[in-house]
């Protein structure tokens, strides 16, 4: 709620910033005045309006900004005092001495002295491969141009491309509004009970743990639950000017920079910034989206009646106002790209997958990371938090990459060529942040290959399964998407060489063993820890079983192969998401992601297992014959219908399950449609025909077993007589595997239009 209007010593309700500098009477309407709303001006009613502003001291070496309000010049830094409590795994804490005000001393990161920086033309560090950077040349003879530039002050460079700020007072307004929404503690509290279920790298619990302790030991009563406007912009007024530090850069290689306590104040204590902010409202929003609609949380009176979607739409206004809040001094650094990541995250649990908008934001963050420099460092020499960090990131964003350019069919933006993003080393944040002595303690268990040999799967061990697999995608889109190229079929049979091999490295305990895995009984503790492992040996199977259908798909697009392996793996596929949504009950922390998996996964497989229901049945004409001389590629694909049918008809219940407030429920509710009429026209053809002589009937073993006759003549004689032009409809009217299934899968068209919804006629049969 807005706050009570500021009387003026005199007693008057104090104006709007328009009338008071108009001279002219204003109503002290709000959150605007009548005159400003006539005039349509910003109205904005200024903490202290006759405050001048403090010239900065001489010794100061930030330069404030003289476009700011006033408050933003006189509130003192809080947060350049944090300090971080003394742990016993970790020594003694960090030393805040107020002589040396610059962050490399407080934290204890490796910054270059304030001598190199004068004498430096460009600020921007260079590496080794990149010779083609405009400023390379100065760059790598910057101690030749610095003995003639001695005195090159970095107060005018430092500034140089950046844009003056003249919307400092909508972007202190706009910074009021946002911490206004930053939820309450208790809020949190409910929040962090399942922190440690997220499973994303670019959510640390460990980070964001420390900075919540941060802001609620800093401003317990500034964002507290009877919070106002002026403690909104006192903790805006430290952002700010944290905001206007250069932010240091860690290195790897540091021996400083090997415990926790460097590696926290690197985006936190006198580093607090809006990109934090920003992780933190993304992490609320996606937390809240996770919840059960009768959660506790929903029933706070600050959420205002907010349900699940609602609630975390909110967070994601509030951490995209956190971005923008950081436009004026604008720095790609790691913290602002996981912010962008974290923010675009949440906004794709909040939009369909399909969206258009979504992908360009995913292109906008991953433009960020290449140029952060993320794409590409050094390997360190030694093991430290940061380069944990960075490596898990990296790792993460090139799967990422593959993985969304596969569901969209377009080209990836992160090449092996141009990157170099080694995998995190199997370890858990308790141990990589615990300080240097457990720290290597942990790196010591590890087995050659960096996996963990205690059998445990951390967050860091799911993303290294799934990098893994990251040049088999990355072969399949080069395969896929080349321009002017035919690929042969060594080269598929290579990646699928690779791929197992790649399987067959994987540790024993993240290896899909099936039903038999499933904990069943007790719901203790350590039961519910094995469900949620059993999940993530799941999902890894699932994205190996996506490589191995895809391959087999580039197979049978060129006809280099039969239909029979692409169905089995479609049908295994089929079978992994049934298992997983019929366990649906002991994995309520993952109902959210069932949505992705069934559109992700299971579309594909369920088309494969559509089209050859379709030929069995005689709805459809058989698959072109492959060219290969080989029988056992003539073959035609063996199955049971009556099994195809049941895990259809069970696929089907899953989209059905799908929740309204999903964020792919749209799509699941058309391919529901889609997915029903071919069902009812399987068991409509099943029915005889009046005319029909029962001897001309169909035996009972080729009702069961679905076979493609091999002579194509008689096949195409035994169908129905109807107008395939329009009857049958352009997804089904293709006879190309390739071309009908992408009416299915990947969102391209066909039956999952909205004007297509009611599927095709199929025949009926006549009596």
């Amino acid at each position: 709620m807005l706050a009570e209007p500021r009387k003026r010593h005199n007693g008057q309700p104090q104006a709007c910033e328009p009338c008071r500098k108009a001279k002219i009477r204003c109503d002290h309407a709000s959150p605007k005045c009548s005159r400003c709303v006539l005039r349509n001006l910003e109205c904005i009613y200024h903490p202290a309006p006759m405050t001048k502003r403090r010239p900065p001291a001489s010794h100061t070496p930030i330069q404030l900004d003289t476009t700011l309000p006033a408050d933003l010049l006189t509130t003192q830094n809080v947060s350049s005092t944090f300090h971080i409590p003394t742990d016993s795994s970790v020594g003694t804490a960090i030393s805040n001495a107020p002589v040396d005000p610059s962050p490399a001393a407080s934290s204890g990161l490796t910054t270059r002295s304030t001598a190199s920086k004068r004498n430096m033309l460009f600020q921007e560090e260079l590496g080794q491969h990149e010779t083609t950077r405009f400023s390379a040349v100065f760059v790598e003879n910057q101690e030749s141009f610095g003995a003639v530039m001695p005195d090159t002050t970095d107060s005018n460079l430092h500034e140089l491309g950046r844009e003056p700020d003249v919307t400092a007072r909508s972007r202190v307004e706009l910074a009021v509004r946002t911490l206004l929404n930053f939820p309450t503690a208790r809020t949190f509290d409910i929040l962090m009970t399942e922190i440690h279920h997220v499973y994303d790298v670019w959510l640390s619990p460990t980070m964001i743990q420390h900075c919540l302790e941060q802001v609620w030991t800093e401003y317990p009563s500034e964002l507290g639950e009877l919070r106002t406007r002026e403690s909104a912009l006192r903790v805006a007024n430290d952002l700010f000017l944290n905001q206007k530090k250069p932010r240091p850069i860690p290195d790897c290689n540091m021996v400083s920079n090997s415990d926790h306590v460097s590696w926290l104040n690197w985006f936190g204590g006198p580093n607090l910034r809006w990109e934090m902010i920003g992780i933190l409202f993304s992490w609320a929003g996606i937390a809240f989206r996770c919840k059960q609609e009768w959660d506790p949380v929903f029933a706070l009176p600050e959420q205002h009646g907010r349900d699940r979607t609602t609630a975390a739409d909110r967070m994601r206004e509030c951490a995209a106002a956190c971005i923008r809040l950081c436009e004026v001094n604008f720095e790609i650094t790691d913290i602002m790209v996981i912010c962008m990541k974290d923010s675009t995250r949440l906004q794709s649990i909040l939009i369909s997958d399909e969206s258009d908008r979504l992908r360009v934001d995913y292109g906008t963050v991953r433009s960020a990371f290449i140029s952060a420099g993320m794409h590409r460092f050094t390997p360190a020499r030694g093991v430290t938090p940061f380069s944990q960090h960075r490596a898990s990131l990296a790792s993460s964003m090139y799967y990422y990459d593959k993985s969304h350019s596969l569901f969209n069919a377009r080209p990836p933006m992160l090449s092996n060529r141009y990157c170099q993003c080694p995998l995190p080393l199997d370890l858990c944040e308790e141990d990589v942040y615990g300080g240097q002595e457990r720290l290597t303690a942990a790196i010591a268990k590890l087995d050659s290959n960096g996996w963990n040999t205690g059998g445990h799967i951390f967050t860091t061990t799911w993303l290294r399964a799934l990098a893994m697999l990251s040049p088999i995608r990355e072969g399949i889109l080069e395969l896929t998407l080349s321009v002017n190229s035919k690929f042969t079929k060594s080269q598929v049979e290579d990646l699928k060489a690779q791929l197992c091999m790649i399987v067959a490295s994987y540790p024993p305990h993240i290896r899909y063993q099936g039903d038999s895995e499933w904990p069943l009984k007790s719901t203790s503790r350590s039961h519910k820890s094995s469900t949620h492992e059993v999940y993530i040996t799941t999902r890894i199977q699932l994205d190996v079983l996506q490589c191995h259908f895809l391959l087999q798909r580039l197979l049978v697009s060129r006809q280099f192969s039969g239909g029979q392996d692409l169905f089995n793996i479609a049908q295994e596929t089929m079978s992994v998401i049934l298992f997983l949504w019929l366990n649906r009950d002991q994995l309520q922390e993952f109902h959210h992601t069932f949505d992705w998996i069934a559109i992700s996964y299971g579309m594909p497989c369920a088309g494969i297992l559509c089209v050859e229901l379709l030929r069995a049945s005689n709805l459809v004409p058989p698959a072109p014959t492959c060219e290969l001389p080989s029988t056992a590629a003539r073959s035609c694909v063996q199955f049971s219908r009556s099994e195809v049918i049941q895990s259809l008809i069970m696929f089907k219940a899953l989209l059905d399950w799908i929740r309204p407030t999903d964020n792919n429920a749209q799509l699941s509710k058309k391919f529901k449609t889609v997915l029903q009429r071919i069902i009812d026209a399987v068991f409509d053809s099943f029915q005889p025909s009046c005319n029909v002589n029962s001897q001309e009937m169909p035996s009972e073993h080729q009702s069961q077993r679905g076979c493609v006759s091999q002579d194509r003549q008689s096949s195409e004689e035994s169908l129905p007589a109807i107008g395939r032009e329009h009857d049958i409809g352009p997804g089904i009217n293709t006879f190309n595997d390739m071309d009908w299934l992408n009416t299915l899968d990947w969102t391209q068209g066909g039956w999952l239009e909205p004007g297509n919804l009611n599927g095709p006629t199929f025949p009926m049969p006549q009596c």
